[in-house]
């Protein structure tokens, strides 16, 4: 039930009502919200990107890339696995990184386009 907060002459009721709906069902709304938040890490965008990329990394080819040690650089790591946005595989003593899903990957090109077209518009 919709609760009005000003007085407008024009309310499209039903719409305000179905999308309050919408945002009451979403049960995993903090789940997204800490994904977007580990997405709106610098370091962590570029690990993503890294595997959006190669597919598979080590921690060693990424803190090469990265240019950081590979401490700081399994840190993250292990708060992307913790997020659910990465995965490893186990080859002898070196641990392989990739992508959760296919999902993620074209989450991050669609991001990387949507900030091309922002930056063009702004020109």
């Amino acid at each position: 039930m919709i609760s009005r907060s000003s007085k407008r002459s024009k309310v499209n009721l039903p719409v305000l009502e179905s999308t309050q709906r919408h945002l009451a069902s979403l049960k995993d709304l903090q789940n997204l919200a800490a994904c977007f938040s580990l997405l709106g890490d610098p370091t962590r965008l570029k690990i993503l990107l890294s595997l959006a990329h190669a597919r598979e990394l080590c921690v060693g080819d990424l803190a090469d890339i990265l240019d950081m040690e590979t401490s700081a650089v399994s840190h993250q790591l292990r708060k992307l696995k913790d997020g659910g946005l990465i995965t490893n595989r186990r080859e002898g003593p070196t641990i392989y990184y990739q992508l959760e899903s296919g999902a993620i990957r074209e989450a991050l090109v669609y991001a990387r386009s949507l900030l091309l077209e922002v930056q063009e518009k702004r020109r």
